[in-house]
């Protein structure tokens, strides 16, 4: 069963700079740490996330295949289609003319594979129509919504 994905293009143009105030301090996940909440410098989004814009794209993922690998149900994945994928890349692929995000088994033979147990891997074919758009270089998820 393949997922469901949503392209919405190329990322903006790369001289529009989206700086957000960057603070130098680590955020625990465990117990509270003291924070001063001292913003230290600014962080250019697109900067960090897109590093060749006229090859990267943003989808929309729909689905639950990816699960175990972090990444849900309405979350963007960024893909850069510049970059050569590598064996245990997860990737957006288009099989038959669906698309489709899994993690790259090489093989062979090439597999693509879901990060949840209740879906099976798909086995590539030697005749399937298979294209690897490229690497998910980047996830976006949003938490609240007002």
């Amino acid at each position: 069963m393949t997922e469901e994905l949503e392209s919405f293009g190329n990322m903006p143009d790369p001289r529009m700079r989206i700086e957000l105030p960057l603070a130098q301090e680590g955020i625990e996940a465990g117990f509270p740490a003291p924070n001063g909440g001292y913003i230290d410098g600014g962080l250019d989004v697109n900067e960090f996330l897109v590093h060749n814009p006229r090859s990267t794209y943003l989808y929309c993922v729909h689905g639950e295949s990816m699960r175990d690998a972090g990444i849900m149900q309405g979350d963007y994945v960024l893909v850069d289609s510049s970059l050569e994928v590598e064996d245990g890349d997860i990737v957006v692929a288009s099989v038959d003319g669906e698309f489709t995000i899994k993690e790259l088994h090489k093989g062979p033979p090439l597999r693509l594979v879901p990060r949840n147990p209740d879906f099976e891997p798909l086995n590539i074919p030697e005749l399937a129509d298979v294209r690897i758009i490229g690497p998910v270089i980047s996830v976006v998820r949003r938490y609240r919504r007002d």
